[in-house]
């Protein structure tokens, strides 16, 4: 298996700085412009804070490549670590939903190995399935349990992994 270099998507880095600009000008705006009382001022710093994190968030989502070898994968930029496959330790993929009926969201990957910092990575960047797949042999591999959840979200993207029962027996979910 050769080595695949990812990326989060161009269009959607630009919606996120676009929101990030926007929260940050429609909270900042105010602050410096407009004499707001106390508790207004407060809730409209927070709200500039929130933004100007996502927009901190989004320019290191930017700036940093993933590349997803046999052995690691590796994430390439600011805040950069890398996760041995062989050493996981950590590994977890969480659905969030936008809609009630659960029929619209996204998924989020956290993995780790030991001594390392833990890789989180959304649905949005290009070669996820990949990434999730990858890992989800890796803790097959290495025996590393898994949550009732992330077998759940791993079937729901049809990956299929070998879990121990609590008797210790092999099946596969």
């Amino acid at each position: 298996m050769s080595s695949a270099d990812l990326r989060y998507p161009r269009q959607t880095l630009l919606a996120d700085y676009g929101r990030a600009a926007a929260g940050v000008l429609l909270c900042g705006a105010p602050l410096l412009l407009l004499d707001v009382n106390r508790w207004l001022g407060l809730i409209l710093l927070l709200g500039f804070l929130l933004f100007a994190v996502f927009l901190a968030r989004t320019a290191l989502r930017h700036h940093t490549r993933y590349v997803l070898g046999p052995d690691t994968l590796c994430a390439d930029g600011p805040a950069g670590t890398l996760v041995e496959w062989s050493r996981l330790d950590r590994l977890k993929l969480s659905y969030f939903s936008t809609k009630r009926d659960r029929s619209d969201g996204w998924m989020q990957l956290s993995v780790g190995s030991a001594g390392g910092r833990t890789v989180k990575l959304d649905s949005s960047l290009d070669g996820f399935h990949d990434v999730v797949e990858r890992a989800a042999r890796a803790a097959e591999t290495t025996g590393l349990p898994l949550s009732e959840t992330t077998r759940a979200n791993l079937k729901a993207m049809g990956i299929s992994v070998v879990h121990r029962n609590a008797a210790g027996q092999e099946e596969k979910v």
